[in-house]
């Protein structure tokens, strides 16, 4: 009985059983798949190189929790608005109600530090360099520099919780020895704001009217006849002209 018909290998070639890979191919297959590995990987590179160089300078130019001068001002009056009084026990929206927990809530902080501790979210600076928005601390307490009270940058207006029993207020300070201002990290001037201009009126154009012209009433030419009297011979009078016009009366002899 007859097997299988078998195939005949090529001249030159030898015959392998099926599944076994020659040891050339095999090698190929194992360069071809390392070199995707590799562009893959150097794909990969280039797009998280730029990423994360991105999100450094991101974090550069914008640093988190950033906050403008007007949004500190602002909130630092609301806490007065509202009368809050201080307290080194009890917090309100979230913060600690004291001097140091009233400068963090200013600054929008992620919560209350201490007259100390607040400066590792500060960095000192001169007193001549003092804008709305910064703080002026001294041992055991600090507060919101809200601007200059006079031209001489000695005395100051100041917004604060002070001491117990009473709220949040703005008093005028002066600035002295051993105090120390302090500028918060990420803080902005914020967008510049044009000042506030009145409209421009136009004025309305007004045409001149041309002058009136009156004309008086034409008056009827009167006759000047006067009346005239003529005495006859015989002594009679006889009227000749009967118009009056004058009053007047001549008399012809």
């Amino acid at each position: 009985m007859d097997g299988p018909a078998r195939t005949q290998a090529p001249t030159g070639h030898t015959a392998r059983p099926c599944g076994v890979v020659n040891p050339a191919e095999g090698n190929r297959v194992k360069v071809q798949k390392s070199v995707l590995t590799m562009t893959a990987k150097v794909a990969r590179l280039l797009v998280v190189i730029p990423l994360s160089m991105t999100l450094s300078l991101g974090a550069l130019v914008s640093p988190a929790h950033a906050i403008t001068r007007p949004q500190v001002i602002a909130r630092a009056n609301h806490w007065i608005k509202k009368r809050v009084r201080y307290s080194q026990r009890s917090t309100y929206q979230g913060y600690r109600r004291d001097c140091s927990g009233f400068v963090s809530m200013a600054w929008k902080l992620k919560h209350s530090y201490t007259s100390s501790s607040i400066r590792s979210k500060a960095r000192r600076i001169s007193w001549r360099s003092l804008k709305p928005g910064d703080a002026v601390r001294r041992s055991g307490h600090v507060e919101i520099f809200a601007g200059w009270k006079n031209k001489k940058h000695r005395r100051y207006w100041a917004l604060e919780e002070s001491t117990w029993g009473k709220p949040a207020l703005r008093a005028v300070k002066q600035f002295k020895s051993g105090y120390s201002a302090l500028r918060r990290v990420g803080i902005t001037d914020g967008p510049a704001t044009r000042p506030r201009t009145r409209p421009r009126v136009t004025p309305p154009v007004v045409t001149p009217k041309p002058p009136v012209v009156v004309t008086p009433p034409s008056v009827a030419p009167t006759s000047s006849a006067i009346p005239t009297l003529t005495l006859a011979p015989d002594g009679l009078t006889s009227l000749l002209t009967s118009t009056v016009a004058t009053g007047s009366v001549a008399l012809a002899l």
